[in-house]
Formats: structure tokens, sequence, C-alpha cells
């Protein structure tokens, strides 16, 4: 995750956006002597070389790429150019020494890290003559080793793989194109452009000096110098970590690898730096006071690669306690609970500030001080792990940390190099807590609001809030209003917020902007950026239900882009054709939707995949709501035929969500929602006996069937017990809430407070609708103006207040950081969009704000 969000924050500082869409930073690369007649052309982070009349490119081939070290880029750059344009052999190169930064740092794109110039070929033997060529050119270069290649005969800088050239895809349900290229035998299939060399089936290695092990067949464990390799722990770009077994002993051991070249830090300083840097501290700390840090047990190289191993410490790092432990998560918890959980963290923090004085007591500094460096051991010890930054005193060449746990340099500048560990220790606090951490950063106010959640449920020690608040003071004057200003007078606060939500938006708004109207989310920019989920369609749904006039051009826009686009998305509701579609039904674009409509119903995906979210289901649903709009019957056959074509059991899974998925948008919960409508609309209820099944069987999912608060698996892959409305508890109340309302279940009925329980928590990482508070907020108006339950309304206005320790004030405005929270958004999944609708149903509750169709057309 940290990765693919790490390629998005680099082209601007306050929106997510590909790194393509970057401005040039840093020294222009060239070649040093063009060919006469070569024309360049950038593209994104690339710049291409091509002759004019020079042959077409076919449509696959081997792809040979030259890596190179930071320090050798034009060096490296001007050689391979002249073989390229001696040979008339296209090529691309990275445009710029900041690009080439970027692309080999520790977190970024591990295929793609060591892909410095790419040449086109067009054929095997011209793939062997330009590789024989830079390999004699280039002997004595090295560069970092590109993990989706093979390196060509030894040299240290050539490589090749098999794949397109020119680019084309498959549409997946959920938005995301999958690359492809042809196999031996002329079927497309997938262009794996992984960590591993792989062949399309029927397509063999011509450059091979020996046949090579087909990929998978590996028998047994792999061994390395001595300690088996029994399973990876986390990857990076500069190299990955393991646990392990020492053969000689039956020892479990930890092996961290360094990959050379890659990783890099300021300078030349790579992975390979930072290991030998670590083993130093390692080995001078053991012997200063053993136990403090890893045992250091071995240190080799191995396949090209550099490799640590240190003892192996039993426990989970320090993050996994709030999710597993903290009363905040757990339905039916009371003062007793916290006090105990509480208790908890006193001891592990006063474990931590014990190894922390050891260290300094020693001359030496941590420097990142975050929750996965702190391992928590079975007994509830601590041992703090991860080294790489750790330096004596007075040693000023690390400076790197954890965003949210590393000081800004005026607090060091203040406070000196104490500041460093002492920050991230409160940092550490906040985490136990549960705190907002990232909004905190930007807004220190967000805190007195979390202060104020808590202590509604159970008062915080002040020796932990004391710590936790450390550098993060409430502002004198604060932009938003107190916790006990808006406990005061919810309803008056809340309609503020709502106002100033979407102020924000329409703030952020740019209708000429070249990749999207509305600031989105990585997964937008995946995808696309007109659909309900992540992009415009969405926004424009919230500001048209809530009353909120759209910016100039953002729904031409979207009609404009959505027609001329229609070809290349998904059919189904949350990320397609459909979504948008009723979006602009909802704006009297009627002939627009049914146009868009027609192009989903001839796409393969609609009898391919069943989901809400990128299938059948939204499909159909998008139907319904042109045929309440219009009274075409037309538009209620289709929506019956798509739904009619489902099978029942075991046979749907294959159309759901990947790996069995659950819940309202890949799972059968958005199936059975769509039946339900389609009752509702069209008076027919054949499919409610088989939506009812699809809710049981989502219920038979539940991680604990006896809690008090019921929870799901995303699926049977991604085990994460979850409450969203995306997939978990809310999305269920969601739609059984419907059901109830149609026929007496007493399964269903039973299972209700068990799904609301969960939803009257308050602690998510994130604001989001689909995935947090304000789906929380949202679900529980919802709820309460379905049923009448009052117990839903009250939480819904206690959900919405908790939204002011996730808002961050923006010039009169208020914003919301997105998915991964490391820049604002305001897309309907995570962002202010999501936000705005939860508030708006908080305030105001009412049928149909979130794509249902409950109310007759005429209402």
């Amino acid at each position: 995750m940290a990765d693919a969000l790490a390629e998005f924050t680099v082209a601007d500082p306050e929106y997510y956006a590909p790194l393509d869409s970057a401005a040039p930073e840093g020294d222009v690369l060239a070649p040093g002597r063009p060919a006469e007649g070569w024309r360049e052309s950038r593209g994104g982070v690339w710049t291409m070389w091509r002759r004019p009349g020079m042959a077409a490119l076919p449509a696959d081939g081997w792809k040979v790429h030259v890596s190179a070290r930071q320090s050798r880029l034009g060096a490296v750059l001007d050689t391979v150019a002249d073989v390229c344009f001696a040979q008339d052999v296209a090529f691309k190169h990275l445009s710029t020494d900041r690009i080439y930064w970027w692309t080999h740092r520790k977190h970024a794109s591990r295929p793609q890290s060591g892909k410095f110039i790419a040449a086109y070929p067009v054929d095997v033997e011209a793939a062997r003559r330009l590789m024989e060529a830079l390999r004699e050119a280039l002997d004595g270069e090295q560069g970092p080793l590109i993990l989706s290649d093979r390196r060509y005969r030894g040299s240290g800088t050539v490589h090749y793989r098999y794949g397109a050239f020119r680019g084309r895809d498959r549409l997946e349900a959920d938005g995301t194109r999958v690359p492809l290229t042809r196999d031996g035998h002329g079927q497309e299939v997938t262009d794996r452009r992984g960590v591993s060399f792989r062949l399309p089936d029927g397509i063999t290695d011509p450059f091979a000096e020996r046949a090579a092990e087909p990929a998978g067949r590996r028998e047994g464990p792999v061994v390395l110098r001595g300690f088996t390799v029994a399973a990876a722990i986390v990857h990076s770009s500069g190299g990955s970590t393991y646990e392990g077994t020492e053969v000689a002993t039956g020892r479990r051991v930890f092996l961290k690898e360094a990959r050379p070249h890659h990783g890099l830090g300021s300078g030349e300083t790579d992975a390979v730096a930072r290991l030998d840097r670590e083993w130093r501290t390692l080995t001078a700390l053991h012997a200063l006071d053993p136990g403090l840090a890893p045992e250091p047990i071995a240190r080799f190289r191995a396949g090209g690669h550099e490799f640590m191993v240190t003892e192996f410490i039993e426990g989970k790092s320090l993050n996994h306690l709030p999710p597993t432990s903290h009363p905040l998560l757990m339905a039916g918890t009371g003062p007793a609970e916290y006090a105990a959980y509480y208790a908890r963290c006193e001891r592990v923090l006063a474990a931590i500030e014990d190894a922390l004085d050891r260290l300094h007591a020693l001359g030496w500094t941590f420097m990142d001080v975050s929750p996965t460096n702190v391992i928590v051991t079975p007994d509830d010890g601590i041992r703090l792990i991860d080294f790489e930054t750790a330096h004596e005193t007075g040693d000023t060449s690390v400076r790197m940390g954890t965003p949210g746990f590393f000081p800004p340099q005026a607090i060091v500048d203040r406070d000196g190099p104490s500041a460093y560990d002492d920050y991230g220790l409160s940092g550490l606090v906040q985490s136990l807590l549960g705190s907002v951490l990232h909004t905190a950063g930007h807004t220190p106010d967000a805190l007195t609001h979390f202060h104020r959640d808590l202590t509604e449920r159970a008062p915080v020690p002040d020796v932990l809030w004391k710590r936790s608040t450390r550098y993060l003071p409430p502002s004198e004057a604060p932009a938003l209003p107190s916790p006990e200003e808006v406990a005061a007078d919810p309803l008056r606060h809340l309609a503020d917020l709502r106002d100033a939500v979407a102020a924000g938006i329409l703030a952020a708004a740019d209708a000429e902007h070249p990749l999207r109207t509305f600031p989105t989310v990585p997964l937008g920019h995946a995808t696309n950026t007109l659909c309900v989920a992540y992009g415009a369609a969405g926004v424009l749904h919230a500001l048209h239900r809530c009353g909120v006039p759209a910016p100039d051009g953002a729904l031409e826009r979207l009609r404009r882009e959505a027609l001329a686009d229609a070809g290349k998305l998904a059919p189904g509701l949350h990320v397609g054709l459909a979504g948008i579609a009723w979006v602009l039904a909802d704006h009297g674009l009627l002939e627009e939707a049914r146009s868009l409509l027609d192009t989903a119903d001839a796409h393969p995906l609609a009898a391919a995949n069943v989901t809400l979210f990128g299938g059948a289901a939204g499909l159909a649903m998008g139907h319904l709501a042109l045929h309440r709009h219009t009274g075409d019957a037309h538009h209620a056959e289709r929506a019956h035929a798509l739904l009619a074509a489902q099978p029942d059991g075991e046979d749907l899974v294959p159309r759901l969500g990947r790996d069995d998925a659950t819940g309202l948008l890949h799972g059968r919960a958005g199936l059975a929602l769509a039946y339900q409508q389609f009752a509702r609309i069209t008076g027919d209820t054949s499919f409610l006996a088989q939506g009812v099944r699809l809710l049981h069987a989502e219920l038979d999912r539940a991680t604990d069937p006896d809690a008090a608060g019921l929870l799901f698996p995303v699926s049977t892959e991604d085990k994460r017990a979850m409450p969203y409305l995306f997939c978990g508890s809310a999305g269920l109340v969601h739609v059984a809430a419907r059901y109830l309302r149609t026929a007496e279940d007493e399964r269903l009925a039973d299972a209700m407070p068990r799904l609301l329980a969960p939803l009257h928590g308050t602690y998510t990482v994130l604001p989001a609708l689909l995935a947090g508070t304000a789906g929380y907020a949202f679900t529980l108006a919802e709820h309460g103006l379905l049923t009448g339950d009052e117990t839903s309304r009250t939480g819904a206005v206690r959900a919405a207040r908790a939204l002011y320790k996730h808002a961050v004030p923006h010039h009169g405005t208020v914003r919301f950081l997105g998915m991964g929270l490391q820049r604002f958004s305001t897309e309907l999944w995570s962002g202010s969009a999501g936000v705005l609708l939860a508030l708006d149903q908080v305030l105001a509750p009412r049928a149909d704000l979130l794509f249902t169709l409950d109310t007759p057309a005429e209402e």
C-alpha cells in the first residue's frame, strides 16, 4: 500500500496525482550526440527516440532494458543511444535524474525499479545484435537488477523480457486494466510485469545460455548460506524481509535483503549501504548491551543481493495492538475494558521508554520510533527492531523516518536531537489511543474532538493524553467549533460543517484540469475519474442531492467524456456506465443516459460479473433508475433479464468480486439489493426469496457468529473484519433493513441489532462514506428513517459529530484526507463528497441518497 501511494504523492502537494503528471524536476536527461534525423517526444516520465520513416514496431517482442547507477546516468545513456542509433532501434529513457530517483527509492514500484532505458528491437535477431553490442559497450558498468527481467549473458546492466510493445489491455469489473500480450499460440494473455521473469505459454527464451528452470517449478524451500527462507514479511524496492530458520540449529531467524543500487536515499546511498550501516550498528549495540537490539547472526551475499540475518523477535508489531484490543472497536465494552486497555498501554509504553533510555545512555538515537519498529512480545514486553536509521549522538548523516512519527525540522531546531525519539514516542501514544494521527498533523485541533469522543466512553488517563499531545497543542483560536460547542448544539454545527464541506469541494474543483474535475484517490486514477465511486459522477451526485449547484462546466465535461469513453468503461454502478447514466438522468440528460446503458448492455462484463460495483447488479439498478425516470418498459425488461440470468449457490461465486468477496459492492448483498429494488419498482417479487438466501449466506460468513457485534471478512483471502458500507456490517444493514420492510425473516431480524452494534463505534481510520465514519452516520440515519429506530437516529448524530476529528479547515472551507491519508480528496468513496452526503442524511433524513429507488418517481 505504501509503495502504491508513494507514486501518487510526487506530482502535487495537496492532491493525489500520477507520477507521470509531475513537472519535470531535476536535470533533463538526453543523449549527448543525437543522430541526425532522430526525434524525441516526451510522454509521462519517459522520453522516446525514433527516426521518421522507421518501420512500425510489432505488437509484441523482446524488450531490452538497461539499468544504470545514479552517478552514471549520462554516460550509460550516451552509450546506449549511440548503439541504438547505429542499429536503427527505437528506444526511450527516463526524462530527468529526479524521476530516476523517484523510481529507484525505497518505496518505489518493485517491477519498475531498475528500468532506466527501454529499447524495442523488431525481432529476435535484432534483439540479439542489440544486446551483444550493449553488453560489450557497457562492459564494466553496474546497475540495478530488474526483477521482471533476465540479465543478458552476465551483463551488469543489460536485461530483457518478452511482452507487448504496443499497449493493449483488458478491462476488469473493478475498473482496473490488465495489460495483455500474445502467447506462443497467438492468444491474448496477461502481460505479467511483476517481480520475476515469466514467459507466456509457448514462448521460449532464445537468449538463455542454458535451459532455465520453469517458473513455479522449484522444489523444496529456498536455502541461502545455511538459512532456510520460510516466508516473506515485507517487500520494498530496496529489498524484502523474511522469516527463516538456521539449518544447523533449527533456530528461527529474521533475514533482511538489500538490492544493490535500489532503495536510494540521498546521494548514492542505496539499500546495501543502509544494510551495512545497520549491521555495524547491531554489532556495536550487541557488544554494549545484549538484548537491546536484535542479535546479529550473519552477513553474506547471495544471488547478487546482500543479506543480514538476526534473531527472530517473537510477537507482533505495535500497530496490531489497537485494532485487536482497543475497546473503541468492540461492541458492548464499558469503563472496565477501557481501564484495562489503558493500563496495558502504559505498561507497553513504559517498556519502550526503558529501551530508549538504555539506547540513549549508550550515546545512540533510534530516530525512527514508529509502530512497525516496535514488537510487542507475548508477555507484553517490547523489543525495538529495524535499526536502519539508528545512529550515534552527533552523527547528522541520517535524517529519515516514518511520516507522522518523524518531527518537523522546526521542532528539532528548537529541542535538539532528542526530539527525534521523543516525537516518535508521542506519536506511538496517539496510535495506541486510536488517534487521527495524519489529520492532527494538519490541524492539532482535531485531537480535542478525538479526546471528547474518548472521554464520552471512558476517561483517558491524563498521563497518556499529555504524552500524546506534547508536540501537537491545540491552537488558541481554532477555526472550527470546540467539541463542547458541537455537543451542546450538534445539529447547528453539523449544518455548518456540511456547508463548509460543500464549499471545500467547489473550491477544489477544476473542470479544465487535464486529468480530472474533482480531486480523487489513486484508485480513481487507476480506474477512471468519471465514475460514481472515485470520479465526477459521484461528486456531482452528492452535490445535486444536497442542493448544491455544481461548478461551471463539470456536468458538461462528465457528459462529453462519458459518451466519448463509453466503450472503455465497465458496465456497473459504482465504477462504470450504469452509475454515470444514473447521475446524468438525474440531471435531465435522459438520451445520454440511454446511450450509456445501451453500451453497458453489450459489454461482456455484464454477463461475467454480478456485482453492484462493476457488473450486472449495478447495471440492472441503472436500468431501474431510468425506468423510474421515463416509464419505459424496456428498462424494466433489461433489469429482469440481467437479474434472471444470475445463478444461485456456488455457481455464483466466480461472478462475485475477487476471492469470493463479501458485502454490498463486491459480494452477495449487492445482488440482493438489486433483487429487492426490482420488486420495489416493478411489483414483481419473484427474486425476493433468492435475495434472502443471499443475505443468509452473507451472515454465514461472520467472523464470530455469536459476537455482540457482527463483523465480516473482506473475502476468503482477505481476513480483515470490516463493519463498513462497501464490504461489511453497514452494507448488510443497508440491504437487510429494506428486506425486513418487505417480508418477515426471523434470521435477518435477529441479526439486525448485532449488525448495527459496530456502527455505534466512532473509531475509524478514514472519515469515508464507503469505508469509515461517514458510512456509520449515513447507515444509522437511513436505518432510523426506514424503521423509526430512535437509537439509530441518536447514533447517527453522534457518528456525524465524530467527523469533526477528521475535518481539516482550509481558507474558510473544510477538507478531508482521502484513502491512504496522504492527500486530500473529494470523491464519494473516501473523500469530501461522501462526507457531504452523510451529513445531509443525518440533518435531513430522506430516501434514495445513495443510489436506491425506494420512493416513487413522482416523489
